[in-house]
C-alpha cells in the first residue's frame, strides 16, 4: 500500500508493505554527490545484498559521499563499529543516543517521516513528506550538520580523501571568469580555485589525464590584488585562451571520473592514484 497526497514542490506519502526506502536511494543517481542519513538504528556489518549497509558501500563506491547519523547499532559486536574498506573510506558515521528523528538528504529532495532506515520499516503503516525544493533542502542540511553532527560522536570519520571532488567546482570557477568579456571586467574572483587544479595534477597525470594547457595564473592575481591595476591585453587574451581550453578538459575529465565510478568503482580509482 502506498498513498500519496502532493502539493507544490512535494508530497506526503503514506506506505505499508512496500520498498520505500529503495525508491528513494534508486532516485540518487549519477548527478548526486552527497547523503544524509538520520535513524534510530542501523544495522551494520549485515552482508545480505539488499541490506541498506550493501546499499549505502555501493552508493559511497559510486563517488556519493555518505553521512550516517545513528542512536543505536546492531551486528556490530560488543558495541563496536566494525566496517569493510568501502565504509571505512568513505562513508562518515556518527553516533548520537537521543536522535529518534529520520532523515534522508539528498542533493536534489529531502525526506522526513515516521519510518527507520531498515527493510523491517517496510513493513509498518509509516507515513512522511518528500521536499523538492531547494531552500528547504538546504535548511535541512544546515540542521542536520549544525545541530545533529554537531552533538554526534563521530565513530568513523572516511579515511580517504577523493581529490576528484574539486573538479566540478574548478570547473564551475572557470565558466564564471569565462564570461568576462573585457579586461577592466577582470578581477580577482575565482582565479584562486585554480591552485586546486594545480595540485591536482599528478593525480590526473595517474588516470591517464594530464592537464593539456597551462597558465601562471599567480603573477596575474598578484598583479590585480596588490598592485590594483589591469592587466595588459595580451596578459587577458592569454588567460581567456587558456580557460577556454581548460573548460573542454575539465568537462571531458569530470565525465570520465564520473564513468570510473560506474565502472570500476570508486575504491579501485582511489587505489589507481595511489590514495588507498
Amino acid at each position: 500500500m502506498k498513498k500519496e497526497i502532493s502539493f507544490t514542490q512535494g508530497k506526503v506519502i503514506f506506505f505499508k508493505d512496500t520498498n520505500f526506502w529503495i525508491e528513494l536511494l534508486n532516485r540518487c543517481g549519477k548527478e548526486t554527490k552527497n547523503i544524509y542519513i538520520a535513524t534510530y538504528n542501523f544495522n551494520f556489518r549485515d552482508k545480505y545484498e539488499r541490506s541498506f549497509y550493501m546499499q549505502l558501500s555501493n552508493l559511497a563506491n559510486l563517488g556519493i559521499d555518505v553521512n550516517l547519523l545513528y542512536a543505536k547499532m546492531t551486528f556490530s559486536s560488543e558495541d563496536r563499529l566494525e566496517i569493510e574498506e568501502i565504509f571505512k573510506n568513505f562513508v562518515l558515521c556518527a553516533e548520537l543516543p537521543t536522535n529518534h528523528s529520520k532523515l534522508f538528504i539528498a542533493d536534489d529532495f529531502a525526506f522526513i517521516g515516521s519510518a527507520n532506515f531498515s527493510f523491517g520499516s517496510n513493513n509498518n503503516y509509516e507515513s512522511g513528506v518528500i521536499f523538492n525544493d531547494d531552500k528547504i533542502i538546504s535548511e535541512l542540511r544546515k540542521f542536520y550538520c549544525e545541530e545533529l553532527l554537531d552533538k554526534s560522536e563521530f565513530t568513523n570519520i572516511p579515511e580517504c580523501f577523493d581529490p576528484f571532488d574539486f573538479l566540478p567546482s574548478i570547473l564551475q570557477a572557470v565558466e564564471g571568469m569565462r564570461k568576462i568579456e573585457t579586461v577592466n571586467d577582470l578581477h580577482i574572483g575565482n582565479i584562486p580555485q585554480l591552485r586546486f587544479l594545480d595540485d591536482l595534477e599528478k593525480d590526473l597525470e595517474k588516470i591517464g589525464y594530464p592537464i593539456p594547457v597551462h597558465f601562471d595564473w599567480w603573477p596575474l592575481y598578484l598583479q590585480i590584488h596588490e598592485e590594483k591595476c589591469v592587466p595588459d591585453d595580451k596578459t587577458f587574451n592569454d588567460f581567456q585562451i587558456y580557460l577556454n581550453g581548460i573548460s573542454l578538459y575539465l568537462s571531458n575529465v569530470i565525465s570520465f571520473v564520473n564513468e570510473q565510478y560506474q565502472s570500476i568503482g570508486r575504491f579501485e580509482l582511489m587505489k589507481m592514484i595511489e590514495k588507498i
